[in-house]
């Protein structure tokens, strides 16, 4: 039974994150043009929490945990009408890759870097076309885990 819940759990990891970097692959092929990065810092966010039940006297301990998040906006044009946009890459489920993020943040304000945008809305853009590193994660992720339910019910079966 868990060897049947395992892999269904990486199917759908598996699909969820081939659809994405499917359509990730299409935006390789869309026209580019030149974008003016207008914002692309790291912004570092420290949050605190307190975990519950870790220490009676105290109430609790106190945890802090800092995320880097990107925070990004480009200007381009396509025939003649201006555009501004906000993705780094396309079907990265909010998690874009930090290497990436790390590379355009040292562009710096004012940089300019090729932008793909989809000839049919030219309001969607993306500054790195291709399968995000997130989607390829999921694809990965879940061949794992099918694999592994697979291997799982073949052992058990024997046993």
């Amino acid at each position: 039974m868990f060897a049947t819940v395992l892999m269904s759990a990486g199917l759908v990891l598996a699909l969820i994150g081939a659809i994405g970097s499917w359509r990730g692959y299409v935006t390789q092929s869309w026209p580019t043009t030149t974008a003016t990065l207008v914002t692309n810092t790291l912004e570092t966010i420290e949050e605190t929490t307190t975990i519950p039940m870790t220490d009676r006297l105290r109430g609790g301990i106190t945890e802090a945990v800092e995320t880097e998040v990107l925070a990004l906006s480009y200007r381009y044009s396509v025939d003649g009408l201006a555009f501004e946009g906000h993705k780094l890459e396309p079907w990265d489920f909010g998690l874009p890759g930090k290497a990436k993020a790390r590379d355009i943040a040292a562009l710096g304000s004012g940089g300019t870097h090729p932008v793909a945008y989809d000839p049919r809305d030219p309001r969607r853009a993306y500054l790195m076309p291709g399968p995000s590193t997130t989607s390829l994660t999921l694809v990965t992720i879940g061949a794992v885990l099918m694999a592994a339910g697979f291997l799982m019910g073949r052992i058990l079966r024997r046993a």
